[in-house]
């Protein structure tokens, strides 16, 4: 049934409008969590040398000035920027070159026979496991392929979107304001016909969170501001002409003003002056909107059944728009099911491994909160402290520098007169009477109060406590402490236990580049084909990604169920270290390989020397073993050869085929011989059975006659006892 749009309403208004209020909802509560902090660091970081002394900070709550104090404040105000030593001294700790992302197959664990019930001595049993042997080592030979393929296309990556700009960018937030993200889509260069994924800078101020989640795991949705030209908002969504801007770019506000007129009230309205607009890009993972608290489900479900779009949606959503940008009203009218449903869902299902379109990086987490805490919060106070120190230190330096005259007034005008035209700090002056008195009588010199040094220890005793809050050591700014260290034993301690901190964070940072390069491999597997990534794969490469890599459940590969992709260390002593490891090893095994290689057995000795050279940055393949060449074919015989040849090939032949004659003659001898073996052994079988017929045949006549006989007698006996009987 095709929806009225023309009655006033529209059926996503209420769903937008709630989108809004809770962008509005999740605003406030980042401010009052870190978004305050974060600006208050950024300042520190990178505000004027006064700032912390105006009304609108210094008065404010939280401030260090009451609001209805008088007291002098001091004329030189300054601004001890340690937050700008921290960025400077951490950032290139933490990233100094490109990582080398590595792609490593995930190898089952080893399995012998005996543990599946085979038994090795079994002919049977041994030729079924080296069948299931050499599946399994054709199923890693192919992920290591794979593998090599996505090591190749991420390294290209590093270079090509800049990686190395945007990781410092977002490094150096996080570690001002606490976090930072590296936000992950497909990127295409204005004028190229080639895509890419890309992982570039996105500050975390563009950023809101769903405001009832405690953890990470437990939230529904994110936000991302974003603010473009109106024609490009217009073009990426295909609504051409039916946008207004809301914000007002530099260009036309200049425009503007040099025509010397204020902005009408309709050309507000009509979006002739506002030239850019402002929209919220949302991801979600609870729906389209209708589930959202204190929505009207009248209201959002008018019309549309939204809860068959599913939990993961996408909206670009902007005020004063009552319908998504990424979902028009012609969409709903127009569009099939299929459609709709491809343009509310996420461009790239992130949410399968349960992320989201960013890896943020962060170094201090916060318990039951998603906001982490900025390394420069627990030291506001001291910085405040030392600023508001330093502005007044700052007036006693020049107080005590003055130097006051006492000059006696009836001399006051003409030593006054001298005293200015003198061009140096020390110069003469003379005096035309002395009135009857000394040159002390008329000029003295009144000393300026001593400057205490107890308030710069003070200072410099707080200083160190921003730098054991920040972790500005002395080993980070390659100091030496005020005691001179004694033995290897007490510097190698001294620089472990400094190095935890730097350690922890590189960690991190190895961890976020890992995660971004896995976000990358995703966005890659989801959106380009074989023919899109041939120039950096090849021919054979690309033919792989869509048979093969393409093909796979796209899940299993979120999962890492195949693959696993890390990010290389991207500090300079943890690849020297690698250097130095292989190098040892080297020594022990490069003996025990060099004799492998002399047996053909290449494979180990080319591994050590490719992960030797790869810790180098050399190309191995220049010092790859080779196997050595097959014999070269021998020169053809001469035709005189051929010939010997040949007849002595016929001779043999010949020889075999009498062989064969004289085998199959005694073949058939022996089976005469057989034959007439069998024949006698039946006649003596029939001999045999014959003479015990007649045996058993004799044998029953003379039982037959015994047995009549003994009847006969028994007839005899019986007449004899009866005759008897009758003569008596």
């Amino acid at each position: 049934m095709p929806l009225n749009l023309n009655d006033g309403t529209h059926p996503m208004n209420a769903i937008c409008a709630q989108w809004m209020q809770k962008i509005k909802d999740a605003k406030k509560q980042k401010h009052d969590r870190f978004g305050k902090y974060a600006e208050e660091a950024m300042k520190f970081f990178d505000g004027s040398h006064d700032w912390m002394w105006k009304g609108a900070y210094a008065k404010s709550p939280g401030g260090f000035l009451d609001k209805e104090a008088q007291g002098a404040l001091p004329t030189f105000r300054m601004t001890v920027n340690r937050v700008f030593e921290a960025v400077a001294l951490f950032g290139p700790v933490l990233y100094h070159r490109n990582p080398r992302i590595q792609v490593s197959p995930r190898m089952s664990p080893t399995i012998t026979p005996e543990a599946i019930g085979l038994d090795p001595n079994q002919p049977a049993h041994a030729q079924y496991w080296q069948m299931f042997e050499d599946e399994e080592k054709t199923e890693k030979e192919v992920s290591r392929c794979h593998a090599s393929l996505k090591e190749h296309y991420l390294n290209w990556l590093q270079f090509e979107a800049d990686k190395k700009t945007q990781a410092r960018l977002g490094i150096n937030e996080a570690i001002i304001k606490g976090m930072s993200l590296l936000w992950t889509e497909m990127y295409q260069p204005k004028g190229s016909l080639t895509r890419y994924p890309k992982s570039y800078f996105v500050s975390v101020d563009d950023l809101v969170i769903d405001p009832d989640a405690e953890y990470w795991e437990d939230i529904q949705w994110v936000a991302r501001k974003v603010v473009h030209p109106v024609w490009q908002v217009e073009r990426i969504f295909g609504l051409e002409g039916k946008l207004t801007g809301t914000l007002e770019s530099l260009h036309s506000q200049g425009g503007t003003y040099s025509a010397g007129r204020k902005k009408t009230s309709k050309e507000k309205r009509l979006g002739e002056t506002f030239d850019l607009l402002e929209y919220w890009q949302v991801y979600s993972k609870a729906g389209f909107g209708d589930r959202l608290r204190n929505s009207d489900s009248r209201e959002t479900k008018k019309g549309y059944d939204w809860a068959q779009l599913g939990d993961f949606c996408y909206l670009a959503i902007s005020e004063d728009i009552p319908f998504p940008l990424n979902l028009p009203s012609e969409a709903l009218e127009e569009e099939d099911f299929e459609t709709v449903f491809s343009r509310a869902q996420w461009p790239i299902p992130f949410w399968t491994d349960g992320g989201w379109p960013f890896s943020r990086l962060h170094f201090h987490d916060k318990p039951k909160e998603v906001w982490p805490i900025s390394m420069i919060k627990p030291a506001i106070g001291e910085l405040r402290f030392v600023n508001w120190c330093m502005s007044f230190l700052a007036d006693k330096v020049a107080a005590s520098s003055t130097t006051y005259v006492a000059i006696a007034k009836a001399a006051g005008a003409e030593i006054q007169d001298q005293i200015k035209s003198g061009l140096g700090p020390y110069t003469h002056i003379e005096i035309s009477e002395i009135f009857g008195r000394s040159v002390k009588d008329v000029v003295s010199f009144l000393d300026a109060p001593s400057f205490n040094v107890e308030i710069w220890n003070m200072v410099r005793q707080v200083l160190d406590m921003i730098d054991k809050r920040t972790g500005l050591t002395e080993l980070v700014y390659g100091l030496s402490g005020p005691t001179q260290m004694r033995s290897a034993t007490e510097a190698e301690v001294r620089s472990n236990n400094v190095s935890v901190r730097p350690d922890d964070m590189s960690s991190r940072v190895e961890d976020w580049l890992g995660q971004a390069a896995m976000k990358e491999m995703e966005a890659a597997e989801w959106m380009l084909t074989g023919e899109e990534i041939k120039p950096v794969l090849g021919k054979m490469g690309a033919h792989i990604w869509d048979t093969q890599i393409k093909t796979q459940d796209f899940e299993q590969t979120i999962r890492d169920y195949d693959y696993r992709i890390e990010a290389g260390t991207a500090r300079k002593p943890n690849k020297v270290n690698r250097v130095r490891q292989l190098n040892e090893f080297a020594q022990i095994a490069m003996p025990t390989l060099q004799q492998f290689a002399m047996q053909g057995m290449m494979d180990p000795y080319n591994a050590l020397i490719e992960d030797w050279s790869k810790a180098n940055d050399l190309d191995p393949a220049r010092y790859m073993v080779q196997p050595p060449p097959p014999p070269p074919p021998q020169e053809g015989p001469s035709p005189e050869q051929i010939e010997a040849q040949m007849k002595q090939v016929g001779m043999q032949m010949d020889m075999q085929m009498k062989q064969l004659e004289m085998q199959e003659k005694q073949t058939d001898i022996q089976l005469k011989q057989s034959e007439s073996g069998l024949k006698q052994q039946d006649r003596q079988e029939d001999a045999a059975a014959h003479q015990q017929e007649l045996q058993q045949d004799q044998e029953k006549h003379q039982q037959e006659v015994k047995q009549s006989e003994e009847s006969h007698q028994l007839q005899m006996r019986f007449m004899r006892e009866k005759g008897a009987g009758e003569n008596e």
